[in-house]
């Protein structure tokens, strides 16, 4: 593993036996930006109010403060930002030195991301999403209650551990997380450039 270079968040403590939470929904820029690059076959595809619930969830604003992350007892935090939650689990973990293990399955998405991302063939995990953190805590269940009180969605998707690898489990399997790719939004934001 190769050292990433990076300013740390918070107390900067990321160790091994930590619980990894993600607060908030992934995607949701990702999602504004689908809106605005594609919003004439959003609205072919999905019904009014389904469209306005869309562009709703993209919008809102998840209100996470320094005093709420101290609540939560985030020794270290991550954006997610540029490239989505693979992203920034692989640059945490780097920054660190430090192995992580995490479920796919257990990071919150919003359905309207879901669906987006069906219609246009995009991975949600791979997408910047605004107003997200993931953090490494000593308690995964009390942060998720103290963000799931102020309105949060959150979930303990995985551990820090000893070691470099970097797990991500699945469904009955469990691989390697890949170096990150560039942010899938950019399969919609470069045609509608293209065709510009």
């Amino acid at each position: 593993m190769r050292k990433i270079e990076r300013e740390p968040n918070g107390a900067g403590i990321f160790r091994p036996g930590q619980d990894l939470v993600v607060a908030g929904t992934v995607g949701k820029n990702g999602v504004k930006a689908a809106l605005s690059a594609k919003e004439k076959e959003i609205s072919a595809r999905f019904p009014e109010w389904f469209v306005k619930r869309i562009r709703e969830q993209a919008d809102k604003k998840s209100e996470l403060t320094p005093e709420m992350l101290n609540a939560c007892g985030a020794g270290e935090w991550e954006e997610i930002s540029e490239g989505g939650i693979l992203a920034a689990l692989w640059a945490i973990s780097g920054a660190y030195e430090q192995g992580i293990s995490f479920e796919l399955r257990k990071i919150p998405v919003a359905q309207e991301t879901i669906e987006i991302c069906e219609l246009f063939d995009l991975n949600p995990y791979r997408l910047s999403s605004g107003e997200c953190l993931l953090m490494a805590v000593e308690n995964g269940g009390d942060a998720v209650k103290i963000l799931s009180e102020a309105g949060i969605p959150s979930a303990v998707i995985g551990k820090v551990e000893k070691g470099i690898a970097r797990k991500m489990v699945g469904i009955g399997t469990t691989g390697f997380l890949e170096r990150p790719a560039p942010d899938e939004i950019r399969k919609l934001t470069d045609a509608v450039s293209e065709k510009e």
